[in-house]
């Protein structure tokens, strides 16, 4: 092949290739232009070719119809023109340049797409999506407000405060066609744009995109598909699509006049009946019509011309040489790494904060939701165990009994006595569950005391075991049998004062000598809510700020919304970016009333600055949304991205020191524990609560950092995932 104008510049960025075109028609005279294109889906065995070798020819400023049955590649071809697919071999380009190009307005300004589906955000109004989508297109509030009015008036749409949640399903793919017209785009891609609409509404959008093609001030370049064949006929080329290849391309008056059918079906029909492995092919002298053959040859409608399989097909200019071959696999490869657009990202914020306004009951209870949590936390986690009742066998016969006064010295508060007769029927009554334990005491409990006390000498082992209360309690539950030994012990300390007193002695002798000074932080009675409270708020704001995020870009691809946004050349990243701005906000509040009812309602005691704890739970929530945009980036469906979002909470709860010491995890499990995101922060927040630091301190400073990190690090998958996935 000729390569005298154009040539083949590999950079020396990877393997990636650029066109470049070197005569000024060869950018002018083509919107589309593709050779030997090849898209395939999946690998290995499962791999599926959905574009086999094809080739597409579009003149500026016509109306190219592509017909064909569902599943023949239509939508993949319209993807690869639009650069949201890149191609696995073969070359294309789009209005002078490789789609996805840098600086290429495709995708972007330079086209206006309408896909199947209505993709619109249904509870915006028609006014506020027109200016949603002007906005990104750079266009101005006037511009905009005057084609709003223009394309109302022409598709018969409803007042433009109307929300789109409350149109037909008509007027909903009317409002979508008005998206893509709304910046008068060079090249216009509908797709099944007719469909559901009114006759005689159906003629007028025709008209318009004649018209629309023929200015010369404004020439627009239309690509339709369509399943109603006839209709097509209005278009000035159309291209018979099957199995992923065209059979024919030219203008549907050459078609008919050509096979002598009057009936654009009939041909399609017959197109396809001959498009057989075996069968012979004809080159009806159109611009690009083939059919493959066994002989491996194409033969003119005229009979006169062969040419065999190696000869280039002949555009519509009949020349190919206007552009080199670029190695498959590498033409569509987006090397854009510009800087994220302030105008898409300010469009997308406006869009979402308008979002947020329609479904105001949803906001108040994201408002209020991480409240709730520490309320509920802080009423019923970490307090002491109360009224717990305990079966009491006092055996003791004696006109003392010192045993009374022991039962007089228990907390009301905390135990509650049932007194048995005999040790059977008490035990029993914990076996059944009516109690949590058994109080016994000996028949000479009162006499084996005092001898304990003032005998020392000679002592007998009966003596000490008659002046011993003993305990027999339900160890199945862990802190309740703890509540009762501690507040048994602590009456008994308080009772053998007592005693001491009446035979004055001195009472200290009655107590441990292993005595609790003075704590260097907290208090002599800690809390164990005191313990848990710093690592809950900042697994709250991490979790809820989490499901803020998880499922931001998975409704918008299903609903095909996110694909509309990108083709109108707004990046993954930017829509990201957009969505943290605009949860930041409702973050702001939640952590603010969750400090609020934290430490001022409940008053979970801070000894440290103030500040570093709004700095370090905001940087845990900012944390958490970098990780729901990874789960939203690469689910397909809200039920795996919840379940990717649930399925994190207990690990990272667990882990992460927040509910039970790190001091208590195996030794190998506690490297995994300190490479989550919460690990550091807790013990951060815990040093700045109860110990009063600031950021001088190491494990305070270093808790910010890890968390800073993470942000960083997730925040950066997340992009590139959505890169890879875009």
């Amino acid at each position: 092949m000729p390569m005298a104008t154009n040539y083949l510049n590999k950079q020396n960025h990877g393997s990636a290739y650029k066109i470049m075109p070197t005569e000024p028609h060869a950018r002018q005279e083509y919107a589309v232009w593709g050779r030997s294109i090849v898209k395939n889906y999946g690998s290995g065995k499962r791999k599926f070719q959905v574009l086999q070798n094809l080739d597409i020819t579009v003149q500026r400023g016509c109306i190219y119809g592509l017909l064909g049955p569902s599943g023949c590649g239509k939508t993949t071809l319209l993807r690869c023109i639009l650069g949201k697919l890149h191609l696995d071999g073969g070359h294309m380009v789009v209005l002078g340049n490789r789609p996805g190009a840098p600086g290429h307005g495709v995708p972007g300004s330079l086209v206006g797409y309408m896909p199947q589906e209505t993709a619109l955000f249904n509870d915006l109004t028609i006014g506020e999506t027109l200016k949603y989508f002007g906005y990104i297109h750079g266009m101005c509030k006037v511009h905009i407000q005057k084609r709003t009015e223009f394309l109302l008036n022409f598709l018969s749409l409803p007042k433009q405060n109307r929300l789109i949640n409350t149109l037909s399903g008509g007027q909903m793919r009317r409002v979508s066609f008005a998206v893509a017209l709304l910046q008068e785009p060079e090249l216009l891609i509908l797709d099944e744009p007719t469909v559901g609409v009114d006759p005689l509404l159906r003629e007028r959008i025709w008209e318009h995109l004649i018209n629309i093609s023929k200015d010369s001030e404004h020439e627009t370049t239309i690509i339709i598909t369509t399943h109603y064949i006839e209709e097509a006929r209005q278009a000035n080329m159309v291209g018979l699509m099957r199995n992923g290849k065209l059979l024919a391309e030219d203008n549907p008056q050459k078609l008919v006049d050509a096979f002598k059918i009057n009936s654009l079906e009939t041909i399609f029909l017959k197109l396809c009946h001959d498009d057989q492995p075996d069968e012979e092919i004809l080159n009806c002298n159109f611009s690009r019509n083939a059919i493959l053959n066994s002989q491996k040859k194409r033969i003119s409608a005229d009979k006169r011309t062969v040419v065999n399989e190696t000869t280039p097909l002949i555009g519509v200019s009949g020349n190919t040489d206007d552009y080199d071959m670029i190695p498959p696999n590498t033409q569509m490869f987006d090397c854009r790494c510009g800087c994220p657009s302030l105008k898409n990202i300010f469009a997308q914020t406006v869009k979402n904060l308008t979002l947020m306004k329609r479904n105001i009951g949803f906001l108040l209870f994201q408002f209020i939701l991480p409240s709730i949590q520490i309320i509920l936390f802080c009423i019923c986690i970490g307090r002491k165990p109360y009224d717990l009742t305990m079966s009491v066998v006092n055996a003791e016969t004696g006109v003392i009994k010192f045993s009374d006064m022991f039962l007089d010295c228990l907390d009301i508060s905390a135990i509650h006595n049932v007194s048995y007769k005999d040790m059977s029927s008490a035990l029993e009554s914990v076996r059944e569950g009516k109690s949590w334990g058994v109080i016994s005491i000996g028949q000479n409990f009162s006499q084996d005391l005092l001898q304990r006390f003032t005998n020392t000498k000679n002592i007998s082992n009966t003596t000490i075991k008659g002046s011993e209360i003993k305990l027999h309690l339900d160890m199945t539950n862990q802190q309740i049998a703890l509540t009762i030994q501690q507040s048994v012990m602590l009456s008994y300390e308080k009772f053998t004062t007592i005693l001491l007193k009446m035979f004055s002695m001195n009472p200290s002798l009655g107590q441990l000598p292993v005595v609790l000074a003075e704590p260097v932080f907290g208090t002599n009675d800690p809390s164990f809510t005191n313990f848990m409270a710093p690592g809950i708020i900042l697994s709250i704001t991490f979790f809820m700020a989490t499901g803020l995020t998880t499922l931001v870009f998975v409704i918008e691809k299903k609903e095909g919304l996110l694909d509309r946004c990108m083709v109108a050349g707004v990046s993954a990243f930017e829509i990201m970016l957009a969505h943290v701005f605009t949860q930041l906000i409702v973050m702001v509040v939640q952590v603010g009333l969750l400090l609020v009812f934290a430490l001022v309602v409940f008053k979970v005691p801070y000894e440290g600055p103030l500040i570093w704890v709004i700095l370090l739970v905001l940087g845990t929530g900012f944390c958490g949304m970098t990780l729901g945009a990874i789960f939203s980036a690469v689910c397909d469906n809200e039920t795996s991205a919840i379940q990717l979002a649930l399925g994190s909470v207990y690990p990272m709860l667990l882990l992460s020191g927040i509910i039970w010491p790190l001091e208590a995890i195996p030794e190998w499990m506690r490297y995994i524990s300190m490479c989550l995101p919460m690990t550091y922060g807790s013990q951060a927040m815990r040093s700045i609560l109860s110990r009063g630091w600031d950021i001088t301190f190491m494990e305070v400073w270093r808790g910010y950092l890890v968390t800073f990190g993470w942000s960083c690090g997730l925040l950066a998958i997340a992009g590139f995932i959505l890169r890879i996935r875009q």
